[in-house]
């Protein structure tokens, strides 16, 4: 998968023989590792812990793998819990509680979109993907999911009191409310859109992805641009009256310089010339107003946004060969943390005893379950009834003792040859016309109990073949009820080609079809649409009580292509079961698909009308 953040210069930083000073090449000058805990050696997975950790200066505490391989697009510290959420590319996210990151919460908030941007609340945690925005408690449960219109593409978020702040990659910004979930305003920027926000007590800072930043006023309203990079803009942040902004040159190489931008005199300051590849850019405004330059490979330094840049602030961040896909800073600036490429999440920071925010509150935490013994004092918590009766797993009383003893078992199945002259499904019969093995004593009542067969005991109750015998008044006198206590109708199957009932019944239930054909009437003497229309017709009203497929059949017996792919059977062949029902189905379903498209599609011709001679 490609990243789309990722710097294509990037490609040639590392293997270009002579492409970086060897006074800045931490593989050439082993001084630029003094009082940075980093073990040279590229691990595959993850990197140890530092050994030492110098107050004042950063170095790497711990890191976790969330999902090898995938890329951490969105990182973020908590601001009312000692935590570190993480988000990748394939939208799931984690969480991490204080220094030991240790595991708190994983769960996936969408199925394919990446986590853009994340911000934490009181009561949860917003997500922004590419046009979804979720809000979830710390545990993963859902609070609201917040679906953007079509065709947006959103970037970055901005909380302002109860309202919410979404742009990206459309010329509006979209103001949200909280309490309501509604869409109350809707900004307009300029072309194409806006990927980084944020705010201070006077202004609203608005990033676009071709150079620029948008400062409005708060309190006139009034707008300032600067045009700061010509080829794209790649970060920016703010801290007092200072405003640092890094991007790309127009060829769109990362510029190794930082523009610097007075926001008393609206006017830019002298650049900032550093010696790594700004793709990140952070005020850590402990004793000065520090700034934190991040590059893709892992190079970071500290410089003063006022003065030079110096070449002993830099150390580095050994990412094993992957590309930094994200950078975060805790509220107390105490804590860095960095996600690559390759799926990990290291957090950095100058202290041991490091703290996230100011005033964190207690995150909840579930207390372990004792283990329980599964033995049989716990039976009777069990939802599962206890029965004496004989398993079913059992062999039946009347097999034949042989057969346990020929059982042949590989692996954990076993199986035995079938003794019987014939198949499983089938019952035999004894010369003296009593029933074979498999002897049923009880039979259920039915309404043709005097007329069923001596044999028929011997097969179970739900594959038995009912006959139905129809009295002096029809099929009033019998009882239909007892075989169907449901309201969907059968087909009545004792009428020549009614092998087509059960494609019947799989057309009636499905609702385009069924409303398309009973939407459907003509004046063609032999239309399939307008009769199958009818006996769906007959199927609704039917409350339970089977119907006849006839007029449907005898148009379909009339109709000459179906005798030409051989869809009408003879008495002789439905009687002796000699035609393949499961390649005739098929050639039926693609006839009948294809004959009620041509009935409902083609325009009528007058010759097909009946006239009152033919009739």
């Amino acid at each position: 998968k490609i990243f789309e953040a990722l710097n294509t210069r990037l490609g040639e930083y590392w293997w270009t023989p002579g492409g970086l000073e060897p006074s800045m090449n931490s593989y050439l000058n082993p001084n630029l590792h003094q009082d940075v805990g980093i073990n040279t050696q590229e691990l595959a997975v993850t990197v140890p812990k530092p050994v030492h950790v110098k107050k004042g200066m950063f170095s790497e505490l711990h890191s976790k793998v969330s999902e090898a391989g995938i890329p951490v697009t969105a990182t973020h510290f908590d601001l009312q819990r000692e935590m570190l959420w993480m988000g990748n590319y394939t939208g799931h996210v984690q969480s991490f509680l204080g220094p030991t990151m240790a595991h708190y919460s994983s769960f996936q908030v969408h199925a394919t979109d990446a986590i853009r941007h994340m911000q934490s609340l009181d009561t949860g945690v917003l997500f922004l993907s590419k046009c979804n925005l979720g809000c979830y408690t710390r545990g993963g449960l859902v609070m609201f999911d917040y679906r953007m219109e079509e065709g947006a593409d959103m970037r970055s978020l901005l909380m302002t009191d109860n309202m919410l702040l979404m742009g990206g990659l459309q010329n509006y910004v979209v103001e949200v409310d909280l309490n309501t979930l509604q869409e109350t305003q809707k900004f307009t920027v300029e072309t194409p859109g806006v990927t980084i926000m944020c705010q201070t007590n006077r202004f609203f800072f608005f990033g676009h992805p071709s150079g620029k930043v948008t400062l409005r006023d708060l309190r006139t309203f009034r707008t300032q641009k600067f045009d700061a990079f010509p080829g794209g803009l790649s970060d920016f942040d703010v801290h007092g009256n200072l405003l640092a902004v890094s991007g790309f040159s127009s060829r769109g190489l990362n510029e190794r310089f930082l523009m610097v931008y007075d926001l008393r005199m609206m006017r830019a300051a002298t650049p900032l010339w550093v010696h790594v590849d700004p793709f990140f850019v952070r005020f850590i405004p402990t004793y000065t107003s520090r700034l934190a330059i991040i590059s893709q490979t892992g190079e970071c330094q500290f410089c003063e946004p006022t003065g030079l840049a110096n070449m002993a602030d830099i150390f580095h961040v050994n990412t094993n060969g992957q590309f930094l896909t994200s950078f975060e800073v805790s509220s107390s600036k105490q804590a860095l943390a960095f996600g690559d490429s390759g799926g990990c999440v290291r957090l950095w920071s100058d202290t041991r005893d490091v703290m996230f925010n100011v005033y964190s509150r207690e995150p909840c935490v579930v207390d372990a379950l004792p283990q329980l013994t599964w033995n049989h004092n716990l039976q009777h918590c069990s939802p599962i009834p206890t029965v004496q009766a004989t398993p079913s797993s059992r062999w039946a009383p009347g097999m034949e003792p042989e057969i346990p003893q020929t059982i042949e078992t590989v692996g954990f199945n076993s199986y035995v040859e079938n003794p019987y002259a014939c198949p499983c499904n089938q019952v035999p019969a004894n010369e003296e016309g009593t029933p074979g093995h498999g002897y049923y004593n009880h039979v259920p009542e039915s309404p043709t109990e005097s007329d069923e067969e001596p044999l028929l005991h011997t097969v179970p109750e739900k594959y038995r073949k009912v006959t139905i015998k129809y009295s002096k008044c029809g099929r009033e006198d019998f009882d239909f009820k007892h075989y169907n206590r449901t309201l969907f109708a059968g087909l009545e199957p004792q009428i020549p080609n009614a092998y087509c009932n059960c494609m019947i019944q799989v057309l009636y239930f499905l609702e385009p079809v069924r409303c398309l054909v009973q939407n459907h009437s003509c004046h063609k003497e032999f239309c399939l649409a307008c009769e199958l229309g009818f006996l769906f017709h007959m199927l609704d009203l039917s409350q339970g009580d089977p119907c006849q497929a006839s007029n449907f059949l005898r148009a379909l017996r009339n109709i000459p292509e179906a005798k030409e792919m051989g869809l009408i059977l003879s008495n002789c062949e439905e009687t002796t079961g000699t035609v393949e029902l499961g390649r005739l189905i098929q050639r039926w379903n693609h006839f009948i698909l294809y004959q009620l498209f041509q009935e409902t599609q083609e325009q009528e011709d007058p010759r097909a009308y009946r006239t009152p001679r033919s009739r």
